[in-house]
Order: structure tokens, then C-alpha cells, then sequence
């Protein structure tokens, strides 16, 4: 199980970014059945609490509650769930621990940032490759490399860093299948 992309969010509330990723390292270590790491529970993620912040950068609050939500889920079902339900749409089981977590880019406006449509229907294509599920047409690592979205300002667009930075990981995915 991969660390899922929260959020990140400044100037409103949100979760220490240090703690969530923390815990979210043990909850992976346990799931992975790594040597000498104690599982963590159900009950567990259900109690676990973070330390709010505000005036700096943390984890958007549902997007954390989120995914502690899609593990008890999978716990309690004996498997682990690294992809968000309206991702899944119905497609054929994959074997959940090697599942690749969709990413969730920051929406920005008036600074430069990537066609949202584009993005997405591009990354839905990426993560349909990487996780083995059926697509039309499977991305390469060619096509990740020379991939260009168009650019957007006055209107809502995805971080452009975000982006370039998931692409990056994309592309070792593939690399390492």
C-alpha cells in the first residue's frame, strides 16, 4: 500500500501533516506485514485523532477521514483498499495491495495550472494502466514523458507542480512493472 495524495491546505483548517503521514506509515507497515511492526487496529483508525492546524500548510480534513474511512472498510473485509471507491467503477478485482492510489491535485485560480479535463481523463488512464484494470488505450512511459496539458489562468486549473510531480511517480511506476 503507497501513501495517498491528501490535500494539502493553508489558511484553513486541516490535519498535521507529520502525524497524519506517521500514522498513515504504520497503518502501510502493518498491512505490508513488514517485520517487527504491530498492526494497527480498527478501532485504531477509528480513534486515532490529529492535531488540527491553520495558520500552516496540513492535510485537508476529509480527504484524511476519507481514507481512514475506505481502511476500516478494507480491514474489516481483510483487504486493504489503496483506491478510492468512485475510481473503481465496477471494474474487475485487482489485487488491492499492489494498487496505486489515485492522485487529488489543488485546484488554483489566476496562476497558471492544467486543463482539469485534460488531467483527468489522462491520470484516469494512468491509473487504469497501473493498476491493471481494463483501458483502451494503456499509457506508456513515452506518452507520460511527452504528455502536455494545456494551460489554463483565468479559470479553475490543477497545481501545476502537483501534477509534474505525479507524473514523475507515474512513470516509475511503469518503469517498475
Amino acid at each position: 500500500m503507497d501513501a495517498p495524495l491528501f490535500r494539502r491546505v493553508k489558511w484553513q483548517q486541516g490535519y498535521d501533516i507529520a502525524e497524519v503521514d506517521a500514522f498513515v506509515a504504520r497503518l502501510e507497515a502493518g498491512v505490508d506485514g513488514r517485520p517487527g511492526t504491530q498492526p494497527v487496529t480498527v478501532d485504531e483508525i477509528r480513534n486515532v485523532a490529529f492535531r488540527p492546524v491553520r495558520f500552516r500548510e496540513g492535510y485537508a480534513i476529509e480527504d484524511v477521514d476519507d481514507f481512514l474511512d475506505l481502511a476500516v472498510q478494507s480491514l474489516s473485509r481483510g483487504q486493504v483498499a489503496d483506491q478510492p471507491a468512485d475510481r473503481r467503477n465496477g471494474a474487475r478485482p485487482v489485487d488491492s495491495r499492489r494498487q496505486q492510489d489515485a492522485p487529488r491535485f489543488t485546484p488554483v485560480k489566476f496562476r497558471e495550472g492544467y486543463d482539469m479535463a485534460e488531467v483527468d481523463d489522462f491520470v484516469d488512464r494512468v491509473m487504469a494502466t497501473v493498476n491493471g484494470l481494463p483501458v483502451e488505450r494503456p499509457v506508456t512511459t513515452r506518452e507520460i514523458r511527452t504528455v502536455q496539458f494545456s494551460p489554463v489562468r483565468m479559470r479553475e486549473g490543477y497545481d501545476v507542480m502537483e501534477v509534474d510531480l505525479f507524473l514523475e511517480t507515474a512513470e516509475g511506476w511503469l518503469d517498475g512493472a
